[in-house]
């Protein structure tokens, strides 16, 4: 098998298992506060006077949010684009929620590395399956 095999296997796989979305599906009932999105990718930027920017692709500030566990989460549930992102008050469940989601996207990493070992043994090119498989699903573990 080759390895561009491999990754569209993968891909096929894990668009078959219907990847879990973050928020929804680690979703906890709490307060909430409402952040309006571009619709499009965000990176997350610098720090300025104890808040980190929301970047877009051009570098151009699209947020600033209090610390960078609101930031990952916002990246984290801007997988499909939103227009709108609900983000807990309370930093504990911020953090739990991002935990939980960083579980599970380790979980698929440490299924499609064994199952790369097993293909192809001393291969060094993993980490680069992983980046394309992510990039076609539109995944990003921070």
């Amino acid at each position: 098998m080759e390895e561009k095999n491999f990754i569209t296997n993968w891909i096929e796989i894990l668009n078959t298992e219907c990847v879990k979305s973050f928020p929804h599906d680690f979703e906890i009932s709490c307060n909430c506060t409402n952040y309006n999105l571009p619709g499009k990718g965000l990176l997350i930027g610098q720090q300025f006077f104890g808040k980190i920017e929301l970047i877009d692709a051009e570098g151009s500030e699209v947020l600033k949010v209090e610390n960078y566990d609101v930031a990952k989460f916002i990246i984290y549930a801007n997988r499909n684009k939103p227009k709108v992102v609900s983000v807990p008050v309370s930093h504990s469940i911020v953090k739990e929620m991002n935990r939980n989601y960083e579980v599970y996207l380790d979980s698929i990493i440490k299924r499609i590395n064994s199952d790369f070992a097993k293909k192809f043994p001393g291969n060094k090119n993993f980490i680069s399956a992983m980046d394309q498989i992510f990039k076609h699903l539109n995944l990003i573990r921070l």
